[in-house]
């Protein structure tokens, strides 16, 4: 029983549950997540949509298996830092000691690394600031010092900010609210259920030499209805904007177009429909209008498909869809100032722009996993960079100094450095006597 509990504790075991959940977040990225069975059936063959579905992979974050896995890993880390905590404050509060260094002469006569008259210039010279002194059973001076003793919580560090990380992220995918919100410059559309409203102020595109989309840019104002408090700004493609602790990204865009209702000749109506939106005649709501595409410069193909030749607005056609009480009425492609004729009212499409769709992302729990985030890099950057060192000196009878030296992290090349500077100050003393 104590050794499967050790295993359950132990980094091996960590190591395969993140092996796992890396590649289930690899596949959450790679299938679309939360589609209907039909859609993963329409896509994929009928053996691999049925594994999607039965595994979950349709909603990987959400999982029972997934959120079980990242709980395990979580009690794991917890385990093992709770174990190791009590040793490393050991570990750090220890100094000098005659008792702990008599008891690791043993092991110091195996691992003796050089002898030098000069222990004191060795000490300075390796970086080893705090020496401390002690006298051993036998009677012998015993010179001891420790560098960068921080480094031994690198790891630590490491496994504490990898709990963190997995808490923030799975608290943030339980809480999380995302909302899309699309519209032309000029409309206020809702958030969601919030008290937020969206209002675009502009929306640019901007081009290459060649007309490809260099970068979209929108211009937002967030207003929260029941304070009255407004806060914008400009939201780019890959440059996000915080307002009222949500995050707005520029997601996609794409067509809209003015339908306009006239009555007996009278304009009675005028709405903004973006492609595969719809809308009903307010003075007839059975009557129902839909802008199923936009070719902004129109043409037939061969078989009379609708195409567009460019993305310029050269020759506009709008594909509509008119359905009376459910039922379709028609539907086909209307160029520019054509009309379509119901009784007494006319329906046309005019004024073509380009929409902007905005996801709405609110995570309360992103600074949590920020905070984890800084704490591996910390780890990191203590066990790689400030890698602890120990450097023991035991003076003989006849004056000179037996140099004793260990470092968990590169061992064998810490005591090659203390060999070579052995090496310098040996052969920078022998100058000064041959001087003398």
């Amino acid at each position: 029983m104590k050794q499967k509990l050790k295993f359950f504790i132990s980094m091996r075991f960590a190591l395969i549950l993140l092996l796992i959940l890396v590649a289930a977040c690899i596949a959450g990225s790679v299938i679309p997540q939360k589609q209907e069975m039909m859609w993963y059936t329409a896509a994929y063959p009928e053996a691999v949509a049925g594994a999607i579905m039965l595994f979950g992979l349709d909603d990987v974050f959400h999982a029972g298996w997934f959120v079980a896995l990242a709980a395990i890993l979580c009690i794991n880390l917890l385990g093992c830092n709770l174990i190791r905590f009590p040793s490393l404050i050991k570990r750090t509060s220890e100094g000098c000691r005659a008792e702990k260094l008599q008891k690791a002469l043993p092991a110091w006569m195996s691992q003796r690394v050089a002898e030098t008259t000069e222990a004191d210039s060795l000490f300075g010279t390796l970086g080893f600031r705090k020496i401390q002194e002690t006298t051993l059973q036998d009677g012998r001076l015993c010179r001891y010092s420790v560098k960068n003793r921080c480094g031994i919580w690198g790891a630590w560090i490491c496994h504490l900010g990898m709990l963190v990380v997995i808490l923030g992220f799975g608290l943030g995918q339980a809480y999380k609210s995302e909302y899309t919100v699309y519209g032309v410059p000029g409309q206020t559309k809702p958030v969601g259920d919030t008290s937020y409203t969206l209002t675009i102020d502009s929306f640019e595109t901007l081009l290459r030499q060649d007309d490809t989309v260099e970068q979209y840019t929108s211009s937002l104002t967030m207003t929260d209805t029941a304070t009255g408090e407004t806060a914008g700004g400009s939201v780019k493609v890959n440059a996000p904007l915080s307002l009222f602790g949500m995050r707005l990204y520029q997601n996609a865009t794409g067509w809209a177009a003015d339908m306009e209702v006239k009555k007996d000749g009278e304009v009675i109506q005028n709405t903004t429909l973006c492609t595969g939106e719809y809308a009903a005649v307010e003075d007839m709501p059975e009557l129902v209008l839909t802008l199923a595409a936009f070719y902004p410069d129109y043409a037939a193909a061969e078989d009379g498909t609708p195409m567009s030749l460019s993305g310029a607005l050269n020759n506009p056609a709008y594909l509509y869809r008119l359905y009376y009480e459910d039922q379709v009425l028609g539907m086909r492609v209307l160029q520019e100032e054509e009309v379509i004729t119901v009784d007494a009212y006319e329906i046309r499409f005019k004024d073509p722009q380009m929409y902007t769709l905005i996801q709405i992302k609110r995570d309360p729990f992103t600074p949590v996993a920020a905070v984890g985030g800084v704490l591996v890099i910390a780890g990191l950057l203590l066990a790689f960079y400030l890698r602890t060192a120990e450097m023991t000196a035991v003076r003989n009878p006849d004056g000179r100094w037996d140099i004793y030296g260990h470092s968990r992290k590169g061992g064998e090349e810490f005591l090659e450095t203390i060999r070579g500077a052995v090496s310098e100050i040996s052969s920078h003393e022998g100058g000064k006597e041959q001087r003398t």
